[in-house]
């Protein structure tokens, strides 16, 4: 009888706690449903940290809208939310909880209510714990834009289309992305001027050929040089380039702009990017492992100061950095003043610069100078309808002018997403945030509309391939172009 009495009791207690966690997960997937949307910090105690930024940001405001957890971590900051200055070795996390949060249209609303249900059952349940059991069960996969469950952002009937509509603006943002986007306008640290015709809806709109033309003529690819002030006076002139990038590379007749965005998973592009004379790649993106999707050669790789200061990244010993020639760059003053620059980078890029030119004094390495990243920012702001971040260019597209300087014809690969769109950052780690793709330091939403007005090639290319077709510059007749 006592053992009879035993076995009821115990099977009374594994029922309740059955019971119990049951009710434990439906309450965790709710508050995630509920919180991941707009609470950074509520998803990041549940869930962990997805994303983070480049560095320590300096302003409260910006601070108090980006901060997520306090899991210190590294991420290369390509294509991510930003390069703000601080501690390279002090990164805060932020941007967490990835973006799905976006006004709808009446006729969106309507479409929605038409389609067809999951039967009774998923009628009678509330529209979070659905969404949470999407995410949870597979039917939502996370971190896919062009899902099912985020068709808010990309296909036929999202914000953003199927490809990228070159009248995108912040309006169209989710309310994280957008009151961070508002934060960093506000900011001038690097002493913007605006000026010139764009930040107005008034604005006029040239055609693909005048952009293409007015950027030739209005910006100067340029690195620093040995007799350069003030660097011509310190021992770091011994170890500057004594001609230009461009007198040194090239001309090339096909080149590819590789991005590092996590929609390069899966490709298939390997083969068709190694085809091409030369290939630019950034940051720490690596080959090895990923060469049936991104290709193995390396002509040019582009790198960021904060790249260069990472322990992480082991930026002086590495044989990820070995191969082709290196361009690095920091972000300056607007003035451009090369004195003022020099005694205040955001990282000690000339520290690092020396350090590495004294292990591999045979590598062909060059430093941009900072008066190219503001000419191509300026481009951006005169083109655009409303005023743009006032932070320098992602590499993404400074990369990109670099390219068109040096080739004939330049194709870049997932700089605009193709069907492949994805939240996930970068095709070699796994963090998510829609940050990645719509940008936040920089101006990147804007980056990817004058891209997108410049492309020569089909809509189709960039559907399926991810692929944008840009002419070089050498190639441009601007002889009759207002724009130029």
């Amino acid at each position: 009888m006592d053992r009879v009495s035993l076995l009821w009791r115990l099977r009374r207690r594994a029922r309740r706690g059955v019971v119990c966690m049951a009710f434990f997960c439906i309450s965790m997937a709710l508050l995630y449903a509920i919180c991941a949307e707009n609470s950074v910090p509520v998803t990041d105690a549940i869930f962990g940290v997805r994303a983070r930024t480049r560095a320590q940001p300096r302003t409260h405001s910006v601070i108090k809208v980006l901060r997520g957890g306090a899991k210190p971590a590294y991420v290369d900051p390509q294509k991510l939310p930003g390069v703000v200055p601080g501690d390279p070795h002090r990164p805060i996390p932020v941007l967490s909880s990835a973006n799905h949060t976006h006004e709808e249209s009446a006729t969106k609303r309507k479409s929605r209510e038409r389609e067809p249900s999951g039967g009774f059952f998923t009628q009678m349940l509330p529209r979070p714990f659905m969404r949470a059991m999407e995410t949870l069960f597979g039917r939502r996969r996370r971190g896919e834009l062009s899902g099912k469950g985020d068709a808010d952002f990309f296909g036929p009937q999202g914000l953003l289309g199927e490809v990228w509509n070159d009248e995108t603006s912040s309006s169209m943002l989710g309310n994280r992305l957008k009151k961070v986007v508002q934060n960093y306008q506000a900011m001038n640290k690097y002493g913007v001027e605006v000026s010139g015709p764009g930040g107005s809806s008034s604005r006029p709109k040239l055609s693909g050929p005048e952009l293409l033309c007015q950027m030739k003529n209005k910006v100067e690819v340029a690195t620093l040089t040995a007799d350069l002030a003030p660097f011509s006076s310190l021992p770091l002139a011994a170890q500057l380039p004594l001609k230009q990038l461009t007198s040194d590379l090239g001309p090339y007749r096909s080149c590819a702009v590789v991005s590092s965005a996590g929609s390069l998973r899966s490709s298939g592009l390997g083969k068709e990017i190694d085809s091409h004379d030369a290939v630019l790649r950034f940051n720490a993106a690596p080959t090895v492992g990923y060469e049936n999707d991104v290709g193995s050669k390396t002509t040019i790789r582009l790198i960021n100061s904060q790249v260069m200061a990472s322990d992480d990244h082991r930026f002086l010993s590495s044989s990820l950095y070995s191969s082709g020639a290196l361009v690095a760059w920091d972000p300056a003053p607007f003035s451009a003043d090369l004195t003022q620059w020099f005694n205040r980078t955001d990282y000690p890029i000339f520290t690092q610069y020396q350090r590495y030119r004294r292990l591999h004094p045979t590598q062909p390495f060059y430093i941009l100078h900072p008066r190219f990243e503001w000419q191509v920012w300026q481009r951006i702001q005169d083109n655009m309808a409303e005023p743009i971040q006032r932070n320098p260019p992602s590499s993404g597209l400074l990369g990109t002018v670099l390219m068109m300087s040096l080739c004939e014809v330049v194709h870049v690969y997932e700089f605009l997403p193709s069907r492949r769109k994805t939240e996930l950052c970068h095709y070699y780690q796994r963090f998510y945030d829609a940050a990645c793709t719509l940008g936040a330091y920089h101006p990147l939403l804007y980056e990817k509309n004058l891209v997108k007005r410049m492309n020569r090639g089909p809509d189709r290319d960039i559907f399926t391939h991810g692929r944008v077709t840009l002419p070089g510059f050498s190639r441009l007749n601007c002889t009759r172009a207002p724009g130029g």
